[in-house]
């Protein structure tokens, strides 16, 4: 991590899952990693910052020490806005950041509102699918990544905190794909 910003929010990921390099670490730079991989692809412009930001705190709403008791990307986005603001990030990167924690489930693209927030909306689908999906990325760069990068214990951790979202805010979980 280079900025203040990306080692402020990796301290408050690991704080939040009380581990260093976990299982949702390693999701979160996967995420980072093929997000970057899809924008160079693509020839879009990433704010490299912004988007390891939204990655690393893409999924931290899941966790009690993040939770605002609301939607589980909302509250990483909330999170996001409240850290952000004392490093000196304009309102629009910010917002954009925020916006691409908190759209990462979305159903429809989310390029309007910035390349980093289709970018990580494709990779966290991309990853947690195991590359059944894969958006033009090919097969053997994503088997590297994960050889590089392996995703030990990320459904049993996700499995964990979704069954205590489940228990703990029920109604919250299918709001975020489906949004009025």
């Amino acid at each position: 991590m280079s900025t203040s910003a990306e080692r402020d929010a990796l301290a408050r990921l690991r704080q939040a899952t009380g581990s260093a390099n976990g299982p949702m670490e390693r999701h979160c730079l996967r995420c980072r990693l093929i997000a970057g991989e899809l924008g160079s692809a693509r020839q879009w412009d990433l704010d490299q910052e912004l988007l390891t930001v939204a990655a690393i705190l893409h999924d931290v709403g899941l966790y009690p020490a993040a939770s605002r008791n609301g939607f589980y990307t909302s509250d990483g986005a909330a999170l996001a806005r409240e850290m952000l603001a004392g490093h000196g990030w304009s309102a629009e990167r910010i917002e954009r950041c925020a916006d691409a924690i908190d759209r990462h489930h979305d159903l429809r693209r989310q390029v309007e509102r910035g390349v980093e927030v289709e970018a990580l909306r494709l990779a966290d689908l991309i990853d947690v699918s195991g590359g059944l999906f894969r958006f033009g990325l090919g097969r053997e760069w994503l088997r590297r990544l994960r050889r590089e990068v392996p995703p030990d214990g990320l459904w049993q951790e996700l499995r964990r905190e979704l069954t205590r979202t489940l228990r703990e805010r029920p109604t919250t979980l299918p709001r975020i794909f489906l949004r009025p």
